[in-house]
């Protein structure tokens, strides 16, 4: 179980940030030139990589709790069965709450402050 737990969490962390990095992803010219000044370009190249950096860290955050309560969850000791559903309910309820709040998020910054 706990290898479950392992792999269950990598590949919500590869999942979150895919997801979240479409929508930092610039662009292409065609559609948008590229801001001719330069403290603009170097104020939307700076907003992406703190994006980036964001997005790294939530997701890591994320997918590392859902992972330690799959683990927790599936250890065999003097938990409880229903401590044990609790830890796999919270990480479900977790993993909702946070796909939701994101997506949300990022729809309305993105609808408030368009990037160029």
């Amino acid at each position: 179980m706990g290898l479950l737990g392992l792999i269950i969490g990598v590949l919500l962390f590869v999942g979150l940030v895919t997801y979240h990095a479409t929508f930092l992803i610039p662009i292409p010219s065609t559609f948008n030139p590229p801001p001719s000044n330069p403290d603009l370009a170097a104020y939307v190249s700076t907003v992406r990589t703190l994006g980036w950096i964001s997005i790294v860290a939530m997701d890591l955050a994320v997918s590392l709790t859902v992972m330690i309560a799959w683990i927790v969850g599936g250890m065999k000791g003097e938990q409880s069965e229903a401590m044990r559903r609790g830890v796999f309910l919270f990480a479900s309820v977790f993993l909702t709450v946070w796909l939701l709040f994101s997506f949300f998020a990022y729809a309305i910054f993105r609808s408030l402050l368009p990037f160029p």
